[in-house]
């Protein structure tokens, strides 16, 4: 029996698993904001194969070995979430399993990004051989999809933020109808009536938040109320 099957059969878990969605977080929610990086999402699995201990990556698409030089006492089936940013270099994102015990049930993502900061340092040696295992407080900023807020209750689901890619502008109202000017970077795209209208009412000069559409143009990236067209 392969790693996956005997995995989903003793624990009913799969590579396509998932404990973060890409979904608004409720208002009001208390949560732990961590990063996200742009590595390729998947799983650390440290189990043993007969009586040797062994570490692999997998995800729906790939499953392969690994060489971490981590305690053997800890290869009782823990598995991580994790994203790989190289063949070198994976962050621990989260523990699902911890020595064939579902933690990941009974603790709140708070706790277990502390407890997976003191995991690596007690449990885990870098070696010139074996791949790095980085913690997400050694992220980089520069290179993140986004951001991971986690509800301070047990057992629950975390929810993707993309990252802000906005800039905020000075823009200036131009003499042509919804023409607007943004000094030295463009201008800015009028795409509907809502659009037009929730600009008409910032004035001749104002700041807003804007993505870049492309070379010449940007959009709005602010809350625009939808308007009622048959209102009188």
């Amino acid at each position: 029996m392969n790693l996956e099957n005997r995995l989903q059969r003793l624990y009913e878990w799969t590579p396509s698993f998932r404990l973060v969605y890409k979904k608004p977080v409720p208002t009001g929610l208390k949560t732990f904001r961590v990063p996200q990086t742009t590595g390729v999402p998947g799983w650390i699995v440290l189990t043993y194969e007969n009586t040797t201990p062994v570490c692999y990556w997998l995800n729906t698409h790939e499953c392969k070995k690994v060489s971490v030089f981590a305690d053997e006492r800890v290869c009782g089936d823990t598995i991580f979430r994790a994203e790989k940013l190289n063949d070198d270099e994976y962050v621990l994102s989260d523990i699902w399993m911890y020595n064939s015990n579902c933690v990941y049930a009974c603790s709140t993502f708070s706790q277990r990004y502390g407890w997976l900061k003191l995991f690596l340092k007690t449990f885990v040696r870098e070696t010139d051989v074996s791949v790095r295992l980085l913690h997400k407080s050694e992220v980089d900023e520069k290179s993140l999809r986004g951001y991971e807020e986690h509800p301070e209750e047990a057992g629950k689901s975390g929810y993707f933020v993309e990252k802000d890619k906005s800039e905020s502008f000075a823009i200036t109202k131009l003499g042509i109808p919804d023409c607007y000017e943004i000094s030295g970077k463009g201008y800015l795209r009028v795409p509907d009536l809502k659009t037009s209208v929730y600009l008409r009412l910032k004035g001749d000069t104002f700041t807003c938040r804007c993505v870049r559409y492309d070379d010449e143009y940007w959009d709005v990236q602010e809350n625009i109320p939808e308007i009622d067209v048959n209102a009188p």
